[in-house]
């Protein structure tokens, strides 16, 4: 699935294209903000931007996006693990911009699910977490790709999370045991909206909403 840099959030929510191949895009783009954001805000802005608390980020991880520029010399594709570099900043170059957003075919029997503990006013996440869950014919876990956002400086694979999922037979132990390990690795941010201690707690308890929802999606 290819998506240009500036499809807004609104053409994202709406796309039966996207809803069909990439739901959880789909879903996460119809929780950003408020109308008036979804109708002028863009993937590829989003992307760029990479705010601490953006949506889209952690759901580019979690579906292992692929990022293509453009700049006046060349062309290059960088994958979503590289992308995210630190609070508001990418791999980007300073001479290049976000293209293209190239989304790989989801396996069958992949569930997907983006849920977030938002800010009232903003709509911004607190602690957001996107899941990818894929589940064998046997109901294990054949592969896991989680990815948090609004915890810390920037949005972030929980890879250890991931790790404790596969082969697993996704029970209630199971996840649970996964998404107690989501927060590790994470600076937690600490703010007027929430404390590193409260983050910590949130990221532990969206994990496991996340992999729940995308594992009854995968059903």
């Amino acid at each position: 699935l290819a998506i240009g840099a500036m499809t807004t959030y609104t053409a994202l929510a709406g796309s039966e294209l996207v809803q069909s191949k990439a739901p959880i895009l789909a879903d996460a783009s119809g929780q950003v903000a408020d109308n008036q954001i979804r109708n002028r805000g863009t993937i590829g802005g989003s992307l760029s931007h990479s705010d601490p608390a953006g949506d889209l980020p952690a759901v580019a991880l979690a579906l292992g996006a692929q990022m293509k520029t453009s700049s006046s010399g060349a062309h290059r594709t960088i994958n979503a693990d590289d992308f995210f570099v630190d609070l508001m900043t990418t791999a980007l170059e300073p001479n290049e911009i976000l293209s293209e957003i190239s989304i790989p075919a989801l396996p069958a029997g992949t569930g997907t699910a983006y849920v977030k503990f938002a800010n009232k006013a903003s709509h911004y996440a607190v602690v957001g977490v996107a899941a990818v869950i894929t589940v064998g014919s046997d109901g294990t876990c054949q592969s896991a790709r989680i990815a948090i956002t609004g915890a810390g400086p920037k949005a972030t694979r929980a890879t250890a999370s991931e790790s404790a999922l596969v082969g697993s037979s996704l029970d209630d132990a199971a996840i649970n045991a996964a998404a107690s390990h989501a927060g590790e690795g994470i600076d937690f941010n600490e703010d007027v909206h929430a404390s590193a201690e409260y983050r910590a707690h949130l990221t532990k308890v969206y994990a496991g909403r996340a992999i729940r929802a995308a594992v009854g999606n995968a059903s």
